[in-house]
């Protein structure tokens, strides 16, 4: 990573925050994938709580319009971070103990998701909004690029060690050691919030119905039109590809793991290699390339059934890394060159939207799931039949986020011709 020793950036925070951002991505993936979705097999989650508790992280975003309301309670934006990261993340240890219990409620093993979810959303609000203050404009995408590799790394170890637990172990001894570990992972990412140097900004003292003025710019409310097409789409049967490998189609954990591994490579190569190129291409480009190329993802697990995922699984892998890389990095990047200050009620706005959205996707995603269950579709299953219409929603998004002009991007350029240039160098 190239030094960021310069005037105005506190370089050991920034050090910090990949530290931080390497362990909590260490904790994180306990609650999500393979893991997650055993331990909603083992509580015998529905299909409408299993989708709602697996987009949690997305819909409980709705909480950060309410930031305003925090700044109220605690001002300082440093001591919000690090309590509300504390409680939230701290919360996970009732997983273990649950099962230590034997308690069969899956409501009480839903409390610590909900909880976690709804102040880690306001940390990351407030987070976004000191990386806006820490990090230089012109160093954003090589920072986060670099961060979000490392980060991957982390979860490659984690997804290696959960998968290793649950093979290995039962069941239930399985997932007790995996949220055990997790939960002491979590604590210690608070730790290090609390030791962040945090900017402390004057934009203390906003109205609860601050976000709404954000949609006076009009850059920003044609992205936000896109958050809430894009949100829907992806979680409407988001929560349901790791419950299908785990499910119907009975992918062992050992197999899971070497795919979580091959993605986490797959991942960290990207984030280099996008991170390099981004500024060229511009973010709404590499959105437009990474969007294409989850199509072909989704599109193969339309078509996978027992007897053909060890292949088709590996190809989806590699084409979700791939393009998924190329969103997560450029979407950030995105919005934080679209929003103006103070930055905190545009996050919430956006925030707010893309919750929303997200929450009435998996509502609508667990209802059709669980009323096509008892339907008969010859060769494909149920499953199949939800990520056809997830693959068809994708599409479309696509056809609209091509036509809107951001102003804050290079020229358009068709997916073949952005391929070509990657691959020629051309950049």
């Amino acid at each position: 990573m190239e030094n960021l020793t310069t005037k105005g950036v506190d370089e050991r925070t920034l050090k910090l925050s990949i530290i931080e951002g390497a362990l909590y991505t260490l904790a994180f993936n306990a609650t999500q994938g393979f893991v997650y979705s055993t331990l909603a097999l083992h509580f015998n989650f529905s299909p409408v709580m299993v989708s709602v508790v697996a987009v949690l992280p997305a819909t409980s975003q709705i909480v950060q319009f309410f930031t305003p309301l925090v700044y109220r309670l605690i001002p300082s934006k440093s001591k919000a971070i690090f309590w509300l990261a504390l409680v939230a993340r701290a919360s996970f240890i009732i997983v273990p103990v649950a099962l230590l219990m034997n308690y069969e409620s899956s409501t009480i093993v839903a409390v610590p998701f909900v909880l976690f979810n709804v102040l880690n959303n306001i940390v990351g609000n407030l987070w976004s909004s000191a990386m806006k203050s820490l990090v230089p404009e012109e160093r954003r995408n090589t920072y986060f690029a670099f961060r979000n590799s490392v980060a991957t790394f982390a979860g490659l170890v984690g997804w290696l060690f959960y998968s290793s637990m649950l093979q290995l172990m039962d069941r239930k001894n399985g997932l007790m050691v995996s949220y055990l570990f997790s939960s002491v992972i979590f604590v210690l990412t608070a730790y290090l919030l609390r030791l962040h140097r945090i900017p402390e900004t004057k934009e203390t003292q906003f109205s609860l119905l601050a976000p709404l003025g954000t949609l006076k710019n009009l850059k920003f409310r044609k992205f936000i039109g896109f958050v809430v097409f894009w949100n829907f789409a992806i979680q409407f049967a988001g929560p349901f590809f790791s419950y299908f490998e785990v499910s119907y189609l009975r992918v062992p954990y050992s197999y899971l793991g070497f795919l979580n591994l091959l993605s986490s490579v797959i991942t960290m190569l990207a984030y280099f290699f996008f991170g390099k190129v981004s500024n060229y291409f511009g973010e709404k480009n590499m959105i437009k390339f990474g969007i294409v190329l989850t199509f072909a993802s989704v599109s193969m697990y339309s078509f996978m059934n027992t007897s053909n995922y060890n292949f088709l699984i590996i190809l989806a892998t590699i084409f979700a890394s791939t393009g998924w890389s190329a969103i997560n990095l450029n979407y950030f990047t995105l919005l934080l060159k679209i929003s103006e200050e103070p930055s905190e009620i545009y996050f919430s706005m956006h925030a707010f939207v893309a919750g929303i959205s997200s929450l009435l996707a998996s509502y609508l995603g667990g209802f059709v799931l669980g009323y096509i269950k008892v339907l008969d579709f010859g060769r494909f299953s149920p499953y199949n039949v939800l990520f056809l219409f997830a693959l068809l929603m994708r599409v479309a998004v696509f056809i609209y986020f091509s036509k809107l002009e951001l102003g804050s991007c290079q020229r358009d350029m068709r997916f073949v011709e952005m391929g070509y240039r990657m691959i020629t160098r051309r950049f």
